[in-house]
């Protein structure tokens, strides 16, 4: 695979002349017509400095009967700070030896002969201007390699076929490297450690560059690393390259997802008791004139089991917050915990019109998500059906269906909201925003994916968004690795190799 299709080429090398010479002119832009070679001419010693400033040419020509002084010309191009290091042939006559030691002493690298031969010009043309392309790749490889080996993050070089050509230190051990890493393909070297997300994106990454997690899902012994890739197709010299940045953001993540797990956890426990305990005290205040003592009572009842229950789930977040990582150190779950958790999410959301069917045969299977982790997915995907309904009373479907011996899916449906095409698609471009508010969200949409998409990829799932095909609304089909499954993503700590 290759990406030099999507990236620019450098197709002519670009010459200037310094000639004050009409006829020398002519002549030297009829022998260069049709050539790979572009040719602009200067016509005085100031213009051609100027133009030489603002073009950086590939090459230099001066002719030694410049009108002026061909010699300070020369000397005026290599005192230049930007132009010290641009090849420049002297245009003089083949016996004019004292031309050309005088040339070589202000710093002139060749020498054109005077009348010119076509197949001399053209090859000293093509040396000069591949050894000056060779050493602005050189320069410009040395300055990246400086600049990489002196960041944080993992930088590395592909080459247009997607081989790595450079790897700093930090990259050398995202990617477990071996020591001759030069040459291996980039694609494969990820693919060894990492799984990439969205898929979709990278299936096609190395023609249509995106940012991109890559994962290592978390496994019994070991949690989730996360990865953020991207990427900047650029060249270096005269070649194509594509510097890739990898930058571990598995802390990130992990407080992202702590927080918004935490936001969810409030807002799912805590809406049921205070619902009780308000609406009770509700209807005593405003009957409590017209209520029985046996009414009263009861409404005093209901309050009182809406405070205990309410103080039972403070108790339960404050055992959150001291233990944050409850959600993630819990048991796996079994499916046929799926009814009562969504008759449990859908009694405060008011939703009445959802449907759940679990085939009995797989409600014994345990998925690699614990109760915690796959109650949040559903409350955030059911609460998310009800938010876009236009009269906030979806009607939802959860099925669950056995995909092959490793994998279960969860299908969400409603009859909510159509999507667009461009909705579709940022849906699932992932985006880190800058250092000091990163979230690692999914840009457009604001359904609530960025955490059912973390949790579901870091456990090795993945999960698909589409319209409906006979009706409004959107489908969420989750892929969860059964637990048994989980414990198979324990990656080789051996580097790749071909």
């Amino acid at each position: 695979m290759s990406y030099n299709e999507a990236m620019p080429r450098k197709e002519t090398s670009v010459i200037l002349a310094i000639i004050s010479d009409q006829s020398l002119d002519r002549e030297l832009k009829k022998l260069l017509q049709g050539t790979n070679f572009d040719l602009l001419t200067a016509p005085t010693s100031h213009t051609g400095l100027q133009m030489a400033e603002e073009l950086l040419p590939d090459a230099i020509l001066v002719d030694i009967d410049l009108d002026g002084n061909a010699l300070e010309t020369c000397r005026q191009l290599r005192a230049n700070r930007v132009l010290r290091g641009m090849p420049i042939l002297i245009l003089c006559k083949y016996q004019d030896h004292d031309s050309r030691a005088l040339g070589l002493s202000v710093g002139a690298d060749d020498f054109i002969s005077k009348p010119f031969d076509a197949i001399e010009l053209l090859s000293r043309l093509r040396t000069v201007t591949r050894l000056n392309a060779k050493r602005l790749m050189v320069t410009d490889l040395t300055r990246f390699n400086w600049m990489a080996s002196h960041a944080e993050g993992g930088y590395v070089l592909l080459d247009k076929s997607g081989a790595i050509h450079y790897a700093n230190e930090n990259a050398h051990v995202l990617l477990n490297l071996p020591d001759d890493y030069l040459g291996l393909p980039f694609v494969a070297v990820v693919e060894h450690r990492f799984k990439a997300e969205p898929q979709e994106a990278w299936a096609v990454w190395i023609n249509e560059p995106v940012p991109l997690f890559l994962i290592q899902p978390e496994t019994p012994t070991a949690r989730a690393v996360w990865v953020m890739l991207d990427v900047l197709d650029t060249m270096l010299g005269v070649e194509q390259y594509r510097i890739v940045h990898l930058k571990d953001v598995t802390e990130r993540m992990s407080i992202y997802q702590d927080m918004r797990r935490f936001h969810t956890v409030v807002a799912h426990k805590l809406r049921t008791p205070m619902s009780m305990l308000v609406s009770s005290m509700a209807l005593i205040k405003s009957r409590l004139d017209q209520l029985s003592g046996d009414e009263v009572k009861e409404l005093v009842r209901s309050g009182i089991k809406g405070v205990d229950r309410l103080a039972s789930q403070v108790q339960e977040i404050l055992t959150y917050i001291d233990a944050p990582l409850a959600l993630n150190v819990s048991e796996p779950v079994a499916l046929d915990a799926i009814p009562k958790m969504v008759r449990t999410i859908c009694e405060p959301l008011r939703m009445r019109n959802v449907v759940v069917f679990l085939p009995e045969q797989l409600g014994s299977e345990v998925v690699a998500l614990t109760y915690d982790a796959l109650e949040i997915i559903l409350y955030e995907l059911l609460l998310n059906a009800r938010k876009f309904h236009p009269e906030k009373n979806p009607t939802v479907e959860v099925a669950a269906e056995q995909i092959d011996e490793n994998y279960i899916r969860i299908r969400v449906a409603d009859d909510g909201q159509t999507l667009s095409i461009e909705q579709l698609s940022w849906a699932w471009l992932p985006y880190v925003q800058g250092e000091k508010d990163f979230t690692g969200e999914l840009p457009g949409m604001g359904l609530g994916f960025p955490m059912v998409a973390t949790l579901l990829w870091k456990v090795g799932g993945d999960l698909q968004l589409r319209n409906r095909h006979n009706g409004p609304g959107v489908v969420v089909e989750m892929k969860i690795p059964l637990e048994s499954t989980a414990r198979k993503f324990e990656r080789s700590a051996a580097p790749y190799s071909n």
